[in-house]
């Protein structure tokens, strides 16, 4: 299927990357890029693919700024309104069993700000959840996370200057069984380890594809037994 370019408003697009096969028996991850890159980046190039081969579909797509080419991300209220767009355009022209949305950094926290909007989804992906500003430890960015009442996963590396571990534990606490937590061990923001590691990056980043994988089939598995019981 070739990338689908759809209209925000008059002076903005947002361009989406789906699987050019869709199966309705399978979960679908709606994943949002970062602030500095987009949705062809080699992180999500490889954790989408790493995803897709274990039987859950990824969506992918850019915000209006990627769209234009420019470099600083569009305000907040165009973020979210790029997010609903998408989520609507996924649930009216896909079919799937179940809907996962998340993304890198900005993305997925741009998420949680949609979420409670769309009864569809089943749970959120966070890849390198920002919870704060570097440095900055009192400007916390967890106030979208608490009202949700939905299936979460959080993939942090331990020395992620946008997320100290200790505040991102404290924050995640409150949430209790909603909330799965893996730690990347000595991965930044992106996963990159600075000491040689055991594994390559990409070898990492297969890993994370294969924590996110099956985490969702996990709760998508929990989900259809309910109804099934029901």
């Amino acid at each position: 299927m070739p990338n689908e370019v759809i209209s925000l408003d008059p002076a903005r697009k947002v361009e989406i990357l789906a699987p050019e096969i869709i199966r309705a028996d399978r979960p679908l991850l709606v994943l949002a890029h970062g602030s500095g890159k987009d949705m062809n980046s080699p992180f999500l190039n490889i954790i989408s693919e790493g995803v897709q081969n274990r039987d859950v579909q990824v969506v992918r797509f850019n915000f209006p700024y990627k769209v234009a080419r420019r470099q600083v991300p569009d305000r907040s209220e165009i973020l979210e309104d790029s997010w609903k767009l998408v989520i609507r355009w996924v649930t009216e022209h896909l079919q799937f069993s179940g809907l996962f949305i998340g993304g890198k950094s900005m993305g997925g926290r741009i998420a949680t700000m949609v979420a409670g909007d769309f009864p569809r989804i089943t749970g959120l992906v966070f890849l390198g959840y920002p919870l704060h500003p570097p440095g900055k430890f009192d400007q916390l960015r967890d106030e979208y996370l608490h009202p949700l009442q939905l299936p979460m996963l959080f993939i942090q590396g331990t020395r992620d200057a946008f997320a100290r571990m200790d505040l991102l534990q404290t924050a995640l606490g409150g949430l209790r069984d909603r909330v799965t937590l893996h730690w990347i061990e000595g991965g930044d923001h992106s996963y990159q380890v600075l000491i040689r590691p055991a594994k390559s990056y990409q070898e990492i980043l297969q890993h994370v594809s294969g924590l996110v994988a099956d985490w969702i089939l996990e709760i998508h598995g929990r989900r259809a037994f309910r109804e099934q019981k029901e």
